[in-house]
């Protein structure tokens, strides 16, 4: 798909976890000879001093290639992954719902200080396993030298749309996830603190408002990391204008015109009856107690400053207002029309299961 990107990693049998010196050597050595004979390859960048070494490739002048060697972290994160997304299909709906948003709302990255799209998934996994019980795969059965271990939880099942999925997870980043305290970590599957003595080997900083995500396999490692203060303000701020948006009705800004996210969360909508009246009632009632929970956890922080959570969304100040909010709300839910952009995007959802 456009836009998309390869990550590979050369991993030889027996040599055991990455040694940088033999990863540097293997790829400049043997690797770069070989792709520089093949003019569709294009090598963009060799990043020598990272922690993994990377070459970074175009295929065919679109497809970004990242290569690393002996990379098993990136072996075994793949394969959790993989694991995830056979548990049921709105997994993989949802996950590549919030990278298209991320990618188009610039807030991706790791290159550029935001946090990567592997991040990303954490989160939206970790997401799922909080707000609706979805499975939590224990970490300890994978191994790079053995096959993927299988797993069977066909007894979970979805009772929301992928749309449905979307809103809920920018409300939860934007006003339950408790930022600076909580650590997002799907090794666990559960709410818990930084300090807590299940985390004990997560490095924390200082700041009280940092993100904390664990790596599921590098339990010192939070991937905070690569995101500076500036960008999390941005990430923080994208997410909640993207809350507004679906609790209003409308899709978030950078998803519209965004037709690859229909395409991929369902099928046609030519197919599929439109919202009934009774089922847009629902979602309006649904969007308010959305408002009001939102309103109760701003007070719950007795006015602290957290970012884009005092007042009606301004991109340009970076604030919200929150009673300008629900009075546009309830004047949209007041006035008859066409279907907003979320009822659009509802019909296209896959059947609920």
């Amino acid at each position: 798909m456009r836009g998309s990107d390869l990550d590979v990693t050369i991993y030889l049998a027996g040599i055991g976890e990455q040694d940088r010196p033999f990863a540097i050597q293997e790829l400049q050595n043997r690797l770069v000879p070989i792709l520089e004979c093949h003019e569709q390859f294009e090598l963009v960048e060799a990043i020598w001093s990272a922690r993994v070494p990377i070459l970074q490739f175009k295929f065919d002048g679109w497809l970004e290639l990242d290569v690393s060697c002996q990379n098993t972290e990136a072996i075994l994160n793949t394969e959790l992954l993989k694991s995830y997304a056979k548990i049921h299909p709105i997994i993989r709906h949802l996950v590549v719902g919030v990278k298209i948003w991320a990618k188009a709302e610039g807030v991706c990255g790791a290159k550029i200080k935001h946090l990567s799209s592997y991040t990303l998934t954490l989160m939206t996994i970790y997401f799922m396993q909080v707000t609706a019980q979805f499975p939590c795969i224990p970490t300890s059965e994978f191994s790079v030298d053995h096959p993927s271990p299988q797993f069977n939880f066909s007894h979970w099942s979805c009772q929301f749309s992928a749309p449905d999925l979307l809103a809920r997870f920018f409300h939860f980043y934007a006003s339950e996830f408790q930022w600076g305290e909580e650590v997002v970590s799907v090794r666990l599957g559960y709410r818990t603190k930084m300090g807590s003595p299940e985390l004990g080997m997560l490095f924390s900083q200082s700041s009280a408002w940092r993100l904390h995500v664990e790596d599921p396999f590098l339990l010192h490692r939070n991937l905070n990391c690569v995101l500076g203060n500036d960008q999390e303000n941005e990430l923080r701020n994208s997410i909640n204008a993207a809350c507004w948006d679906m609790a209003s009705g409308q899709l978030p800004q950078a998803l519209r015109g965004q037709l690859a996210l229909a395409g991929l969360i369902g099928r046609s909508a030519q197919n599929h009856p439109p919202m009934s009246p009774m089922h847009q009632n629902q979602q309006h009632a649904q969007q308010m107690s959305l408002q009001q929970q939102q309103m109760q956890q701003q007070q719950k922080w007795g006015g602290q400053s957290r970012p884009a959570e005092n007042g009606y969304y301004d991109r340009a100040r970076g604030t919200t207002d929150y009673k300008a909010m629900m009075a546009q709300v309830r004047e949209k839910q007041q006035t008859p029309g066409t279907p907003s952009d979320c009822a659009k995007l509802s019909a296209l959802a896959p059947d609920r299961s």
